[in-house]
């Protein structure tokens, strides 16, 4: 390393002098020799003598072996009689006579000039030898000797605790992110961070690895770029590799054994596991144990030097063991991926099982290694086998998931499962002509999931659905021949598929919070868009309930997913149908057109919930004034779901914005023909919030009293459901109507019901469209709230929506994958802004979703 291990060096000698025992600490490769070296070479530059000697595992039982290395070359005229013994390994003992021969010994060789005793790895020096170091520690101020031991592990003998306890100690670390720039500067030149990085963490910054790396990085002329980062991290496997294999070799059987298998197992075995591997006693294991993780080999490298074929019947051996021992199938399919083909049935039932959890929990990397190799074996359903790799690679957007499907579907045709993933890869493929002849003719499980399919494909809509399952009923609701009361009481949660359904339906039935505790409940460890799914419902959950607040860290959610998984088109749509939707009422108009025509794609146009983008893209024309566009919009949604059976107007409620702009166009005849068929489609669905909003759109475009009575029931269907937002907008186009027929009185009250509400959902347009209408009344001018829920930040408002729903601690933690000791904290802000005292008070604080009437959704 240069000239900085030469002043490091130097520091070193500076505190060696006649008189005194140094003892260096330091793990392998940390510089302990190179000091002795260094210190040797200026003793003897300097005039004075040297002797040195090493440890060795071999030689730890042999008596005085490292006293005879110190003197062996010593004139046998200055040795004592009573040293000879120990010179020639031929004393048994250490008694005092020995001790002292050889202690006079030294004194003769230090004479006037000096003697350095330097010993380098004295954890393994015979206890004779550590004996008479001890022996010479204790006298050694009196002369001219300095003693100097180096030591690279833990070393219990009784005498080197007498030395320790007189000594100075040095202890020799690895080296820092400068350091290792610094060498790295000397030899290759200067280095981009992401290299030294690499560096540090390819050697963990021990000197002697270090070293090692810059050479071989030199030799191989890699430059010190951050685009070589990834071969400094291939290389500095290579080396580490190399440096443990030579710490290895010096070792005895035992700590070789037990490296190789925790090498196998991991650094934290199962105690019993270990045991049966390595066949070491326990107090030899102990030993074994405590020597392999002092010498730091520990890693894949370990098994370098360790042949093919012992490699793989180690792991095989612990494989079994740790299925004995009661480890899950993961563990023990851990083990299994490195053996080879030809293994017991057990093995291809454990790496079967090891990948469903695997697909279960959203690791389809994984997933598909597993499957890989249990394909590579007498697999007992190789069409399972097919069909869950084939899963694994379409969770994973890897390549041939729909051709390992077809396989998986025609090695078995009556496999409803193979069935029902083969469909899913052909929608993310965009194939939705081949749904129907797909799943037509399955089972009743499998025509459910063409319901699914028909949300987004027209050609995938079933003919018929039973209501025998969620996504039956959730056919039938869209469709609209079913009414919400008939459709909530069908609902069950038994699969992902049956809750998300489910949940779509109690949506459609304003049962806001029962769809929030369903989709809550749903397992989002799966894969991105399953999880894009979720947060994408709960958003428009949120949204209906006026928690714009909640909806938008939802998207956000559903966003960072979607972006890993660009196949699900009808996601995406809806996705972006309910951010621009937010957008509007944040008054963010133009922010919202360019995000609607970023989204409105070929692909998107295809899907049933492109409708929804068309339906924001007609409310925001109609924001700008712009009605014979925004017109076009609602009529353009018309005609897209028009390919869709689907007529309910709690989905998309597109005619209530045709009816607006007709009438802003002084359409008034087809204005009013528009809201009535919403209207009567909301009445035979019987929920509230469509009901309610088809109401203020007819009440809207009707002339005079007939249309402030429309109006006024359109606030009170709403105020039975928990649509907030739906509520202050019916408040002020009842408070205007009221104003404009002179009823100043009502349309004050009207109008601060609507503010106030406004504000809390978080609609700043509606806000200020509010706000401008109180003050036409006369009331005068009224500050816009600045606290309650509009104050509450994203997070703030999850949590305060979940304990609001009487929701634990460790279930909201578990909700919004965060600690459970911050929820109190968080809940602990929200209540200061709220200006509640705990959770009883947060429903009606934040006043979103309840409704006014007991906590059925119709009311009764």
């Amino acid at each position: 390393m240069g000239n900085r291990r030469k002043a490091w060096c130097a520091g070193i000698s500076d505190q060696v002098t006649p008189g005194t025992t140094t003892v260096l600490e330091g793990a392998p490769g940390t510089g302990k020799t190179a000091a002795l070296d260094d210190l040797a070479a200026r003793w003897e530059s300097s005039g004075g003598n040297v002797v040195r000697a090493r440890g060795s595992a071999l030689e730890s039982a042999l008596p005085f072996g490292i006293v005879a290395q110190l003197f062996d070359l010593t004139d046998p005229a200055l040795v004592p009689p009573e040293a000879l013994g120990a010179l020639r390994l031929t004393s048994p003992a250490a008694d005092f006579a020995v001790l002292h021969g050889v202690y006079r010994l030294a004194a003769a060789l230090a004479g006037t000039s000096g003697l350095l005793i330097a010993v380098d790895d004295v954890q393994w020096a015979d206890a004779a030898s550590l004996r008479w170091l001890a022996y010479l520690a204790l006298r050694v101020q009196r002369l001219p000797i300095a003693l100097v031991l180096a030591v690279g592990e833990r070393c219990d003998d009784p005498s080197y605790g007498e030395i320790i306890a007189t000594c100075r100690r040095v202890v020799l670390g690895n080296m820092s992110w400068d350091a290792v720039r610094a060498h790295v500067s000397s030899t290759l030149g200067v280095p981009a961070p992401e290299f030294v990085t690499a560096c540090l963490d390819a050697t963990g910054g021990n000197p002697s690895i270090v070293t090692r790396l810059v050479r071989a990085l030199a030799e191989d002329g890699v430059p010190p770029a951050a685009e070589a980062a990834w071969q400094v991290a291939q290389r500095g496997a290579e080396v580490r590799g190399e440096v443990v294999a030579a710490r290895l070799r010096r070792r005895p059987a035992a700590v070789v054994t037990t490296a190789h298998c925790l090498a196998v197992l991991g650094p934290s075995p199962h105690p019993g596991v270990l045991a049966e591997l390595t066949r070491l006693s326990p107090v030899e294991l102990a030993e074994a144990t405590r020597t392999v993780r002092l010498l730091g080999v520990t890693g894949s490298a370990v098994l370098d030097d360790l042949p093919a074929s012992a490699r793989v019947a180690l792991h095989l051996r612990a494989a079994q063991a740790l299925r004995a021992h009661g480890a899950s199938d993961r563990v023990v399919a851990e083990q299994l991926l490195e053996t080879s083909p030809g293994l017991e049935p057990w093995a291809a039932e454990v790496l079967d099982r090891a990948a469903q959890e695997a697909v279960n929990r959203g690791d389809t990397s994984g997933a598909a290694r597993l499957l890989w190799r249990a394909l590579r074996e007498p697999v007992a359903n190789p069409a399972r086998a097919l069909r869950l790799l084939g899963v694994a690679e379409l969770v994973g957007n890897l390549p041939g998931a729909t051709s390992r499907l077809r396989e998986a579907h025609q090695s078995d045709v009556d496999d409803s499962e193979a069935a029902v993933a083969l469909s899913y890869a052909l929608h993310a493929e965009g194939k939705p002509a081949e749904l129907a002849p797909l799943l037509a003719d399955s089972s009743p499980w499998a025509q459910a999931h063409l319901a699914v399919h028909g949300l987004a494909w027209q050609e995938a809509v079933p003919a018929s659905a039973s209501l025998d399952t969620p996504a039956g009923v959730l056919h039938h609701v869209m469709v609209g021949d079913i009414g919400a009361e008939e459709a909530v009481a069908l609902v069950s949660t038994g699969t992902t598929m049956s809750a998300l359904a489910s949940a779509m339906v109690l949506n459609l039935a304003d049962a806001l919070d029962s769809a929030l505790t369903v989709l809550d409940d749903v397992d989002r460890a799966r894969a991105p868009a399953l999880r894009a799914l979720t947060y994408v419902m709960r958003a428009n959950v949120q949204r209906r309930k006026g928690d714009l607040a909640s909806a938008r860290t939802d998207l956000a959610l559903a966003g960072d997913h979607l972006r890993q998984d660009r196949r699900w088109h009808a996601i995406s749509a809806w996705h972006a149908a309910l951010v621009a939707d937010i957008l509007l009422e944040e008054s963010r108009l133009d922010e919202a057109d360019a995000l609607i025509s970023e989204a409105s794609t070929d692909d998107v146009r295809r899907v049933w919930s492109f409708g929804g983008l068309l339906t924001v893209r007609g409310r925001m024309l109609t924001a700008r004034g712009d009605d014979h566009e925004a017109l076009e919009a609602f009529l353009a949604a018309g005609r897209h779901c028009a390919l869709w059976p689907y007529r309910n107007p709690a989905a998309l409620s597109w005619r209530s914005g045709a009816a607006l702009a007709c009438a802003a166009l002084g359409d008034g005849e087809r204005a009013r023909t528009f809201a009535n068929e919403e209207v009567a489609l909301a009445r035979a669905w019987g929920a509230p919030r469509a009901l309610g909003m088809a109401l203020r759109a007819a009440g809207r475009v009707t002339a005079g009293a007939a249309g402030r009575t429309l109006l006024e029931e359109a606030v009170r269907v709403l105020r039975s459901s928990p649509a907030r937002l739906e509520l202050a907008r019916a408040l002020v186009d009842l408070g205007v109507v009221s104003r404009r027929q002179g009823d100043a009185a009502a349309a004050r009250a009207c109008l601060r019901d609507a503010l106030d509400l406004a504000q809390k959902c978080g609609s700043s347009a509606m806000a200020a469209r509010a706000h401008s209408e109180l003050v036409a009344t006369g009331a005068g001018p009224r500050r816009l709230r600045q606290t309650g829920p509009t104050a509450l930040t994203p997070t703030e408002h999850q949590v305060a929506a979940l304990a609001a729903r009487g929701r634990s601690d460790e279930e909201i933690a578990s909700a919004l994958l965060m600690p459970a000791d911050a929820v109190e904290v968080v809940l602990s802000g929200t209540y200061r802004k709220l200006g509640v005292s705990g959770r009883l008070q947060l429903s009606e604080a934040l006043d979103v979703g309840q409704p006014t009437v007991g906590s059925d959704p119709f009311g009764r």
